[in-house]
């Protein structure tokens, strides 16, 4: 029988994208941000990981439709299990941003942005990635 515990929220945690090679950081929307992931635990390391691994994948798959991507940001929070062991029961990841004017083309771009991310694809959890055009 499994123990079952309050399942706890982490996060969010925003990666920023400013059209540069270097990615920032921030633990709140309009916070100041870092060039380093917070250091608040082990788990918004993680979840900074995947952010970084989306907005990666993300660019990598725009250039392969040849769209030039706007500065954005990611917001990733996480939800614990209720169960031990501890883990991460779900993860969702928020691109904020109008990628592209083409509806289609921007949510084909989010869609295959998952399953090009080698941290979210090695997470033994739900993840799920989406689009706020704000």
């Amino acid at each position: 029988m499994a123990l079952k515990v309050k399942p706890k929220r982490y996060g969010p945690v925003f990666v920023i994208f400013d059209g540069g090679a270097a990615l920032r950081y921030a633990s709140s929307a309009g916070a100041d941000s870092s060039p380093y992931p917070p250091a608040g635990s082990p788990v918004e390391t993680m979840l900074a990981a995947l952010g970084a691994c989306i907005v990666r994948s993300l660019e990598w798959t725009a250039g392969r439709q040849k769209l030039q991507l706007p500065p954005f940001q990611v917001r990733v929070a996480g939800v614990g299990a209720p169960e031990l062991p501890g883990r991460l029961e779900t993860a969702e990841v928020t691109v904020i941003c109008r990628l592209s004017d083409d509806a289609a083309l921007a949510g084909q771009i989010v869609a295959q942005v998952k399953s090009a991310c080698t941290v979210s694809n090695s997470m033994n959890s739900v993840v799920t990635v989406r689009l706020d055009e704000g």
